[in-house]
């Protein structure tokens, strides 16, 4: 961008003044011309001789003398950028043996002069004042003015652009400073809701936060930091919390759990890693410091998928869903995991969620739906009357009629409904599924598989659909009767700090505290930069919600658990 000074005018005739005025320096002073009579003969020799005489006493005043004193005054005055327009004009105009003095004068005003007026400098095409010198003075300003950022990023462009420059050593030392001086290895921040209607989430993050640090600082004998800052759930305050954050140096920041889209857009202009308690799987695309770690809707249908089809064998499945954004998000993700593991969908229905009874989408499933023909609609419609109710229908209607319902009774006594599908994914609420279990059964749709998301892991559904439960696979991200040694541990701790039970919130809390820690605990992490590249690197961090690991858009992938019910109790699956 070529920046345009009304001052340039100025400069250009100042400058022409002071080469008339250099010009006429140098020329010879009138004299006075003695009369005739006065005149004494001076042979033309000695005549010549006492010019040049006169010339080399004449003082001579160099163009470049006379633009640094310009420069110098305005200097004095605190005009810096225009002390620079001077200065660069001498340059210009400089021989090589002169320019080491001009630097010299150039650096001792770069110094002194805003940053602001350098990057504007910067910017103006064809400068003389080279641009390594520019970029080294516009970071050591920046750091001057407690930009400790900008000044790194400017700094980083100067090395990377003059691999060569006297310089060089300077810079590289002083970006060490600033990034250790960013980067507080023992200190993390979070953004929470500790205040308002989503208080009790915020509070329950928190909890799983502060038993991570107490026994990390335990552990390691070092006094781990946690700075919190309230969101309220207000994207204004979780921005501004961001800020607050960056200023007090935090390795990185936890959360938020609500409104992250624009705290994580803060967070990734000031190069902070942001993890955050959130399902939305594209939020750390929004950004390279932006990381996600929650369940998430692809992490259940990958753990299930994986289990039926390469643990059991299943071949064909079916869908039964709720015709609302949940159910369906669910069952677009269920089929495209049944296509990754090349298997087959035989049947797919959805239902209204405010029904509450399901036999049509059920045997439409089961191939046990026949639905009733139009010119018999009207009739059975009327209230039921065995003896009148085809009375007046013509013979061969009322012959129809008949037959049809003998033979369905008869194929109902001969042979029970054969299901062709090996298992059913139902993704709703328990207050559903305690509904839809006990129909499947009435209407003879049994034996199959029920497949469902972590909303079945309720103790609803161990009493309310008790006997229907049966053969049911449940995925969650955590799961509180684990007899994994790290779960237990987890758990005994949780319950003597808070008097608790922890779910899932406190145990990816505690994961994620403890996973950002102990990343930045290693020595070779040195930066925010360097955190959040270690990561992406493809670490495997093990907690009690299992084994995580961060691709390089910052997306978690986790092996959820997997539960059955037997004997009244959620029971985990192992594989």
């Amino acid at each position: 961008m070529k920046f345009e000074y009304p001052h340039l005018l100025y400069f250009r005739n100042l400058i022409i003044c002071i080469i008339i005025l250099w010009l006429s320096a140098c020329t010879q002073l009138p004299v006075k011309h003695p009369s005739e009579k006065d005149t004494i003969p001076i042979p033309e020799e000695v005549t010549e001789q006492a010019k040049e005489e006169i010339e080399d006493e004449q003082p001579k005043i160099s163009i470049i003398e006379i633009l640094s004193s310009e420069a110098e005054k305005f200097s004095l005055l605190e005009n810096y950028q225009d002390a620079l327009f001077v200065y660069n004009q001498a340059l210009s105009q400089a021989s090589e043996d002169e320019k080491p003095l001009l630097i010299l004068r150039i650096e001792s005003v770069l110094m002194k002069t805003p940053t602001n007026d350098i990057e504007k400098f910067i910017d103006i095409k064809n400068i003389h004042i080279p641009r390594s010198l520019l970029l080294y003075w516009l970071g050591l300003n920046y750091a001057l003015e407690n930009n400790a950022v900008k000044s790194k990023e400017i700094l980083e462009t100067f090395l990377f652009e003059y691999p060569d420059h006297p310089y060089y050593s300077d810079a590289a030392d002083l970006v060490d400073v600033i990034k250790k001086s960013l980067f507080n290895r023992d200190t993390i921040g979070c953004l929470l809701p500790l205040t308002g209607k989503y208080a009790i989430f915020g509070q329950r993050a928190l909890s799983g936060i502060q038993l991570a640090i107490q026994e990390l600082s335990k552990k390691y004998n070092r006094q781990f930091k946690l700075i919190i800052h309230d969101t309220q759930a207000n994207p204004d305050m979780a921005v501004e919390g961001v800020r607050q954050l960056h200023q007090k140096n935090v390795a990185g920041i936890i959360g938020p759990l609500l409104a992250v889209g624009q705290a994580g857009r803060e967070a990734e202009t000031l190069q902070i890693p942001m993890i955050a308690l959130t399902q939305k799987s594209d939020f750390p695309l929004q950004g390279d410091y932006l990381f996600a770690n929650f369940i998430t809707p692809e992490m259940q249908v990958q753990t299930l998928g994986a289990y039926l089809f390469l643990k059991l064998g299943i071949k064909k499945v079916a869908i039964l869903y709720p015709n609302e954004k949940y159910g369906k998000k669910y069952m677009k993700l269920f089929w495209d995991i049944v296509d990754k593991y090349d298997g087959e969908v035989v049947g797919v229905e959805s239902y209204d969620g405010k029904k509450t009874d399901f036999t049509e989408p059920i045997q439409k499933l089961t191939g046990q739906f026949f639905p009733v023909p139009d010119f018999l609609k009207s009739e059975i419609d009327e209230p039921e009357n065995s003896a009148g109710r085809y009375e007046d229908q013509p013979v061969d209607l009322v012959q129809i009629a008949i037959e049809s319902e003998a033979r369905q009774g008869k194929e109902e006594e001969e042979e029970k409904i054969q299901i062709d599908f090996e298992a059913l994914f139902i993704p709703d609420s328990p207050s559903k599924i305690n509904l839809i279990l006990p129909q499947l059964a009435f209407n003879d749709a049994r034996g199959m598989y029920l497949i469902g998301t972590n909303l079945w892991h309720h103790k609803s559904l161990l009493k309310e659909a008790k006997g229907y439960n049966k053969n049911a696979i449940i995925t969650d991200g955590f799961f509180d009767t684990s007899q994994n040694p790290a779960i237990v541990g987890f758990l005994k701790n949780f319950e003597s700090l808070f008097n608790t039970r922890p779910q899932f919130l406190e145990a990816i809390s505690y994961d994620t505290a403890s996973m950002l820690f102990l990343t930045a605990m290693d020595e070779t992490i040195d930066s925010r930069q360097t955190l959040k590249d270690a990561l992406q690197g493809k670490r495997i961090f093990e907690g009690v919600t299992g084994n995580t690991i961060f691709d390089k858009d910052g997306i978690a992938h986790r092996i959820l658990f997997l539960m059955t019910i037997k004997k009244g109790k959620f029971v985990e699956i192992n594989r």
